[in-house]
């Protein structure tokens, strides 16, 4: 099977965050290039969106599991791509946090952020 370079990058990506998830990589994959080919065809007629082509029905779906279960790998993936989403749409992270946050909580929690990141910058090297 040949891919395109940007395939080839898809394919690297879900493979290693599905095994930080502890889903097969190999059937991540095979989903992703039955749903959109690694990326190439990311609308579809239906509605469903991006390389695995997730609908509402499936978001809806993902946040009523998290509020029965508390599941940190799906809360950590969900988040990572939250701040993905937001710091694509907002021009970087410093825009985007305040954006993370309750509208109330804006006037700390930035520097809370980045003293944190700072901090755990060395933590686990």
């Amino acid at each position: 099977m040949e891919l395109s370079d940007r395939q080839v990058t898809i394919l690297s990506f879900i493979r290693v965050v599905a095994k930080l998830a502890n889903v097969d990589p190999d059937v991540a994959a095979g989903v992703a290039m039955t749903e959109s080919a690694l990326g190439d065809a990311q609308r579809s007629p239906t509605g469903a969106k991006g390389v695995f082509q997730l609908t509402s029905i499936a978001m809806k779906d993902l946040l009523q599991a998290m509020e029965r279960k508390d599941d940190d790998v799906i809360d950590v993936l969900c988040g990572i791509a939250f701040l993905h989403l937001l710091t694509e749409r907002h021009g970087g992270t410093e825009k985007a946090l305040p954006h993370y946050c309750d509208p109330n909580d804006r006037g700390f929690y930035m520097d809370r952020v980045m003293r944190y990141a700072k901090e755990l910058k060395e933590v686990g090297k």
